[in-house]
């Protein structure tokens, strides 16, 4: 019964908020927008909940000197500082305290980690360099021309550069992209369906 009751309750769920995006029918849409609403407030009270055991959790390592107990005070200070300051400030997250904290700290930490993918791709190329198959040679060719082609000392080398490279972002990259999401989309659909019909059951577990 245990395991009966859960799956039942997620396959009529599942399938009453498939349905509402297809059908419009009056007490079908208002099941299916509850349905979503009641999502909406658990993952709500989910996020809360996970921030308090990011807390305790660190806050556990710094009162115990785990290793790399300074990283976890510079997490608790900063998840509340940002905490504090966007009750505090009657316009919210979208204060002007909050803002400059996004604008100021978080951008260009992420413009920071943005740039190593440059030094990771080197490298990548590096390591596909040693391997010395015929394949490689491949990758470690269009890396070199879009690396040329995003950088200045490319533009300086050969106008021709900046054309290659957008032919590969918008061709071949692409291609590859979209067939990824493709996967990625028939895997959750298939997911989902394996979900519904109770054959996948995390839920019971």
């Amino acid at each position: 019964m245990k395991r009966i009751l859960p799956t039942v309750a997620a396959m009529v769920v599942g399938i009453i908020v498939l349905i509402d995006f297809f059908v419009d029918v009056g007490y079908i849409n208002l099941m299916g927008r509850l349905f979503v609403d009641w999502a909406v407030i658990l993952a709500a009270f989910a996020l809360i909940l996970g921030v308090l055991n990011l807390f305790l959790v660190h806050f556990r390592r710094i009162r115990t000197r785990q290793k790399g107990w300074p990283y976890s005070i510079i997490l608790i200070l900063t998840l509340w500082t940002v905490l504090v300051l966007g009750l505090l400030d009657p316009a919210g997250p979208q204060g002007q305290s909050v803002r400059w904290i996004f604008q100021y700290v978080q951008y260009p930490l992420q413009a920071a980690f943005f740039a190593l993918t440059a030094v990771f791709l080197l490298t990548a190329i590096y390591r596909a360099f040693r391997l010395q198959r015929g394949e490689n040679a491949w990758f470690i060719l269009a890396g070199i021309l879009v690396l040329l082609g995003a950088t200045a000392v490319g533009g300086w080398l050969w106008d021709g550069f900046a054309s290659i490279r957008e032919w590969i972002m918008n061709v071949p990259a692409l291609a590859g992209a979209r067939g990824i999401l493709i996967g990625v989309a028939l895997a959750v659909t298939i997911t989902g369906l394996r979900l519904l019909l109770g054959v996948d059951r995390p839920y019971a577990e």
